[in-house]
């Protein structure tokens, strides 16, 4: 019994150490993320709906003066 909770704990965490890596990874190397920031493409300000909907959204191009 004892060799089956040491084989689920060693798994887990094999599984978190591979996670924690992949995070690592994206965060190191962007690259690997499909964003693309060579077009500026124009906000959305108005959309048409039959229900209420609120929206909120942050300005993160400090200091841009366009």
């Amino acid at each position: 019994m004892k060799f089956f909770i040491l084989r689920r704990k060693i798994i887990t965490a094999v599984l978190c150490l591979l996670t924690a890596v992949a995070i690592l990874g994206v965060v190191n190397h962007p690259a690997f993320i499909g964003a693309s920031a060579t077009t500026r493409q124009l906000p959305i300000y108005c959309v048409q709906k039959d229900y209420k909907v609120c929206a909120l959204s942050f300005d993160a191009a400090w200091g841009d003066v366009n």
